[in-house]
């Protein structure tokens, strides 16, 4: 039969279409085909038809033929069903309106099921099992996003400013800044992560951290995950001295794409950690993320006016590597078997590494 032509028997559903992008990393329904809201989907013998109120893409793009329709998932419990095609992995999340429905339409589908969804299946769900036995929940991703919003706070009442900012205050508060850091006060290396320039650069910084630490977290336990994200502070701040002493800097955004750095480092070292489908996601979003921050830093810095724009990305390089590094050197396999034994020696020993790279890079800032 002609996709394009009526049959007699088509039968129409009224559904809810799922979400364009996912809810989180380890979902794989998200719709591709830019159908959103409430909709339609006309089910033929040789056809399945979808449609909603803008239907941005093609009829062509919007019609799965019966015979490229696989790996079909049912979620009875929400009256959910996820169609896949073979070919060209069109993906379309469905919310049916009852639970007649939800039977209705499956009793019409495909239920061929490919060797590549089945092993992924069974990888997203030893994932899970692993997730729940040695990373039930998240601490120090919510708490280092609390302590820089208290921090901001307290500047605030101080004096800092909301949207504007008073250098004095940052000063006090222990922002990087080189003639200070370098002559006796080191710690600003690492409380300037924890101070920002306005409420915007908070933000930014937080949304930032919050999509990428749990994570990261997660991967790497909570006490090793404190330890890179520290790491990287440290080293964006060395960088960010390295490439300007002379110049006024903080916030959280160096630590940041250490934690970036860090859970390219765990993919890169445990590349089976997480299913394939998850890691290529969350890959290509992480490494999204480093490059248009990076590239948006230098246009920003380069076509600036004097004084208004500055983008710290020696600060987020340093970062970066730092995280990376130290990442790279702490992760373990995402198995309860390996989590067993804590191996502080390990992280000890790290962290002194890292530390003593660090000194030995700003060793010309202390003599100068």
């Amino acid at each position: 039969m002609n996709p394009e032509s009526r049959a007699s028997d088509t039968r129409t559903f009224q559904v809810r279409f799922g979400p364009e992008k996912l809810a989180s990393y380890d979902e794989q329904w998200a719709n591709n085909l830019r159908l959103a809201s409430a909709g339609t989907v006309e089910v033929t013998a040789d056809f399945v038809r979808l449609s909603d109120s803008r239907n941005l893409e093609p009829q062509a793009r919007r019609t799965f033929a019966m015979g490229d329709i696989a790996n079909v998932m049912v979620t009875e419990s929400e009256n959910i069903v996820t169609l896949r095609t073979r070919r060209d992995q069109r993906v379309v999340y469905l919310f049916m309106g009852s639970a007649a429905d939800l039977r209705a339409l499956v009793s019409l589908l495909p239920r061929d099921t490919t060797p590549e969804f089945v092993e992924f299946l069974r990888q997203r769900d030893q994932y899970r099992e692993n997730l729940a036995a040695i990373a039930p929940r998240v601490r120090v991703t919510p708490a280092l996003i609390t302590i820089n919003v208290i921090v901001f706070a307290l500047m605030a009442l101080a004096g800092a400013g909301i949207t504007q900012v008073n250098p004095a205050v940052h000063l006090e508060f222990g922002a990087n800044f080189g003639p200070l850091t370098w002559q006796g006060e080191p710690w600003r290396l690492l409380t300037s992560a924890f101070i920002h320039f306005g409420v915007i650069h908070l933000a930014l910084n937080m949304f930032a951290l919050y999509n990428g630490g749990e994570l990261t977290e997660e991967l790497y336990g909570s006490a090793r995950f404190a330890v890179v994200y520290l790491l990287a502070a440290l080293a964006g701040s060395v960088a960010s001295s390295w490439w300007g002493s002379a110049r006024l800097s903080a916030g959280a955004s160096g630590a940041v794409f250490g934690v970036y750095g860090a859970l390219l480092a765990y993919f890169a070292r445990w590349p089976r950690a997480i299913p394939l489908a998850m890691l290529k996601s969350v890959r290509y979003g992480a490494v999204l993320l480093c490059v248009y921050s990076l590239a948006t830093g230098i246009l920003l810095n380069f076509f600036g006016r004097a004084g208004q724009v500055f983008v710290d990305n020696a600060a987020h390089v340093g970062g970066l590597l730092g995280g990376a590094i130290s990442g790279y050197l702490l992760a373990r396999p995402f198995e309860a078997g390996a989590r067993a034994v804590a191996r502080p020696w390990q992280v000890a020993g790290v962290a002194a590494l890292v530390c003593v790279i660090l000194a030995l890079l700003s060793a010309r800032l202390w003599w100068r």
